[in-house]
């Protein structure tokens, strides 16, 4: 993990997606991140399903492949649980954020568009 003064965190990238940390992590704990990701995409039709009503109503968008498209490159905090997209090319005002409670993405809430 390398420190990223931009966003004041230790990161790593895997798999095209960051993991963030407040704290540098053991090479132990960085490859169950590798895992982590593998579940994000085996699951992450789900996640847009998740997020499509709220997206729907603000941006118009019903149409999953276009989301996957505008949704860009995510940011998770797994210690803390939270996936965050800050590349999003809906806009270029918003966060999109969700809340995940297992390491499979199967329990997600708190979806939000914050900007």
């Amino acid at each position: 993990m390398q420190y990223d003064a931009e966003l004041e965190c230790y990161v790593v990238e895997i798999k095209n997606i960051v993991f963030v940390n407040e704290e540098e992590q053991t090479a132990d704990y960085i490859n169950k991140l590798s895992t982590i990701a593998d579940n994000y995409y085996n699951n992450l039709n789900q996640i847009i399903e998740f997020m499509l009503p709220d997206l729907k109503a603000v941006y118009g968008v019903d149409d999953t492949a276009t989301f996957k498209e505008k949704l860009g490159k995510p940011i998770i905090d797994y210690d803390n649980g939270i996936v965050k997209y800050l590349e999003q090319s809906f806009d270029d005002i918003h966060i999109f954020s969700f809340e995940f409670f297992d390491d499979v993405f199967k329990e997600i809430d708190y979806f939000s568009i914050d900007g």
